[in-house]
């Protein structure tokens, strides 16, 4: 559950929060898409099921658990914190970059059938995966941090794809463009680099390079960052795994990301009508 506030606008308090719930729901946006979600599934708050299952998304690999995470994400012109509403003991001021652990081990059966897969903020990877499944992978933050080149390269995945955000690339270099060509070439896979309000920078080490912009969203038009990151690497996912190439994959990521921009948490994301193409105003540039 998330408590939002953002600077110049209202507070929003016990919002569905979570990557699993964004990256469903923006998986679910590629017309003919199915998502399956392994996450913890709190039974005290049943909006969550309600809301995935209206979406037809399959939770029969989900941990039911009492009560959910509660998180504060505060928004400011001067970045973005993440904290838990129980910080350690004798101290009022507490932040983290990840706040939710994954669920234990996933039952062999999740992995049946996939077209795509993407892993949300992995410590590492359960390869039982088939390998024609496409496998996507947003990276954790706190492992970036601690093991560097170790961690990439553990989350690597032949002809897979890599969905850091701009922090995560900071690690390498402070453009990110610079530093996800650096991990395209290194790993041999291709890379979609989140670059919030500049849209994405895709990097290819067997073909060109991609900006991929929306020119029909800015200012006003952003009610709340929640979630964008995780809505746009699942359609980016899901786009994939329906046959896009990585540039038109992205496209409909950031599209994806415009929908779920467009209101207060996720609320913009279950009634949208599922796209068939990228939104208009979401454009692909090849770079030189």
């Amino acid at each position: 559950m998330d408590h939002i506030v953002r600077v110049g606008r209202p507070a929003h308090y016990d919002r569905l929060g979570g990557p699993g719930l964004y990256a469903a729901l923006g998986a679910r946006l590629v017309a003919g898409t199915r998502a399956r979600l392994r996450c913890e599934l709190p039974d005290s708050v049943q909006e969550f099921a309600e809301t995935l299952t209206a979406a037809d998304v399959d939770l029969s690999a989900c941990t039911p658990v009492p009560d959910p995470v509660r998180v504060w994400l505060l928004d400011s012109p001067q970045g973005r914190r993440v904290v838990t509403t129980a910080p350690p003991p004798g101290m009022e001021i507490a932040e983290a970059d990840d706040t939710v652990s994954a669920p234990g081990p996933i039952p062999p059966g999740f992995f049946t059938g996939l077209d795509g897969l993407l892993f949300c903020s992995p410590a590492q990877l359960d390869r039982r995966y088939d390998e024609r499944t496409v496998v996507g992978v947003d990276p954790d933050q706190s492992q970036v941090s601690k093991l560097g080149w170790a961690y990439w390269e553990a989350i690597s995945v032949a002809s897979g794809v890599l969905l850091p955000s701009r922090v995560q690339l900071a690690a390498l270099h402070p453009e990110p463009r610079v530093a996800a060509r650096r991990l395209a070439v290194r790993l041999n896979l291709a890379v979609v680099a989140r670059l919030d309000a500049e849209g994405a920078y895709v990097a290819d080490p067997a073909g060109p390079s991609w900006t991929v912009r929306d020119s029909a969203i800015g200012g006003d038009d952003i009610i709340d960052t929640t979630g964008a990151g995780d809505t746009m690497a699942g359609a980016t996912v899901a786009a994939l795994a329906a046959g896009a190439d990585v540039a038109e994959a992205t496209a409909y990521g950031v599209s994806a990301a415009r929908i779920v921009l467009s209101g207060v948490g996720h609320r913009a994301l279950p009634g949208h009508t599922p796209l068939t193409a990228p939104l208009p105003g979401v454009t692909i540039t090849k770079e030189g």
